[in-house]
């Protein structure tokens, strides 16, 4: 028997399959359904001189008042958000075209959320100026805030006055509040809805890296789910982060690293990712699936830190379990013989006497053959004479070749994908079995092939799929 499928051959048994994966949508719906995936960490102020948005749009500069909503990555504790554009009551803006002030309409917090974890170095800039009316010393503050608004750690405060211009506020500290999910918050004492301006917000903690999931599997040679650091966060200074394979099943053999490192350049992030470099060949060896455990190391400067906080409710991931699926089909056929008749001389392999022959086929991996990818051949022995006739008589079948299956859907027309060949050659697929048989037994041997084209698709499947095809012979 041969298998072919997918350029890949296996030797077995006595007759010929070919098979092929076009695709493997319900593989990759297993993927996702399997995979843990952890979410963002802030790290940075996103959006920080509020240039997404357009006071108004086009024209003349102007003033608007948003929902918080409409500012993105920015809440308020009022709900409302003022944004001016650069020139409007002849203002400019610090940088870009935009800029803030707090307290819309009333009194209020203007903030992002931070995970953040205690002992850690904090660095900020904003801009602040003094609007041209109201008080002529108009104070904000930058600080820390739990979920609630309430503050935790002043950062900074900055006072301006009117006619001072744009004034930069810089620091570093070191973090003394919780750790986890915090505000960094703006606020000021100033009564009213007038005054302090803000453009060019920036905070920098080191940024922090992790695998972006607990597990991930791919099939062989398949690049699209390797496992993958996600950094989030500012990195000043190009950093390293070593990796090392400390277990799994799979050999070297199974699997290639191009390198033990993977290399963040400086930039800015937010959840980007960086698959490992890690190549699978594409082998046609059936076997089970296998893993590889892989272990992050330390990063080469302090710009990174691996996750070690659980601020978006998921465990840190400094470790990743990748697992090669196997996608190379594991196909077990058997051929087995029993007499047609159950008692007396007839039930003996004897000259003159019927025989069934049995062709059991099992589905023992887990990729399914795609819809009609299966033709198989049986090459009869000169010893007996194919039946061509009602194979079990007087019983429910009518046809001289039936076909029984278990948890599959697969489907077998007499007439549409049974086929007979007269020729030596074993026939390579349904049109090259042409010949066509009289009724009764073939007493002349005419018949060198019986071929079978099943419809559907092949299944895996936990029991295991089966399908058995039956004929009927007379030993000569």
């Amino acid at each position: 028997m041969w298998w072919e499928y997918n350029k890949k051959y296996l030797c077995k048994l006595c007759y010929f399959v070919l098979l092929s994966f076009k695709n493997l949508i319900a593989l990759v719906a297993a993927w996702v359904a399997f995979t843990t995936v952890s979410h963002a960490q802030e790290r940075q102020f996103f959006n920080g001189g509020f240039e997404q948005n357009d006071p108004r749009g086009p024209g003349a500069p102007t003033f608007q008042i948003y929902s918080d909503a409409d500012v993105p990555e920015w809440q308020d504790t009022t709900g409302l958000i003022e944004l001016w554009d650069s020139g409007f009551q002849g203002t400019p803006s610090f940088e870009g075209n935009v800029f803030a002030e707090i307290n819309a309409s009333s009194p209020g917090e203007i903030y992002q959320e931070f995970c953040v974890q205690n002992g850690e170095t904090i660095s900020w800039r904003f801009a602040h100026r003094a609007r041209d009316i109201g008080r002529n010393r108009q104070t904000v503050t930058l600080e820390f805030a739990d979920l609630n608004g309430s503050p935790t750690q002043i950062l900074a405060t900055q006072s301006s006055f009117i006619g001072g211009g744009w004034t930069v506020n810089t620091g570093t500290t070191t973090y003394t509040g919780p750790t986890g999910l915090s505000r960094i918050q703006f606020s000021t004492a100033d009564p009213g809805s007038v005054g302090n301006f803000l453009d060019d917000l920036s905070v920098n903690i080191a940024a922090f890296a992790e695998f972006s999931n607990e597990r991930n599997e791919s099939i062989e040679a398949d690049t699209t789910n390797l496992p993958s650091l996600k950094v989030s966060g500012i990195v000043d200074t190009e950093t390293t982060i070593p990796f090392s394979v400390i277990g799994g099943t799979a050999t070297s053999d199974d699997f290639t690293l191009t390198a033990n490192e993977i290399t963040i350049p400086v930039g800015s992030y937010r959840d980007n990712l960086f698959p490992l470099p890690l190549v699978i060949p594409n082998d046609s060896t059936p076997e089970p699936n296998e893993t590889i455990l892989f272990q992050l190391g330390t990063p080469s400067t302090l710009e990174i830190v691996l996750g070690t906080l659980t601020c978006d409710g998921a465990p840190p991931q400094d470790a990743n379990t990748y697992t090669i699926i196997n996608d190379d089909a594991v196909i077990q056929s058997v051929k087995t013989v029993a007499a047609f008749e159950s008692s007396g001389r007839a039930s003996y392999a004897l000259p003159g006497n019927d025989v069934v022959y049995s062709l059991t086929t099992t589905n023992l991996g887990t990729v399914d053959l795609d819809d009609d990818s299966i033709f198989l051949t049986d090459t009869l022995p000169s010893e007996i004479a194919f039946y061509n006739g009602d194979i079990d008589d007087s019983g429910p079948e009518t046809d001289p070749v039936i076909m029984e299956t278990t948890n599959t859907s697969l489907t077998l027309n007499y007439a549409a994908d049974i086929g007979f060949s007269d020729q030596v050659a074993q026939p390579r697929n349904l049109s090259e079995c042409t010949f066509t048989p009289n009724s009764g037994y073939d007493e002349s041997g005419n018949i060198k092939h019986i071929c079978f084209a099943p419809k559907g698709r092949f299944e895996a499947g936990t029991p295991d799929p089966i399908f058995t095809l039956k004929f009927r012979a007379r030993i000569r």
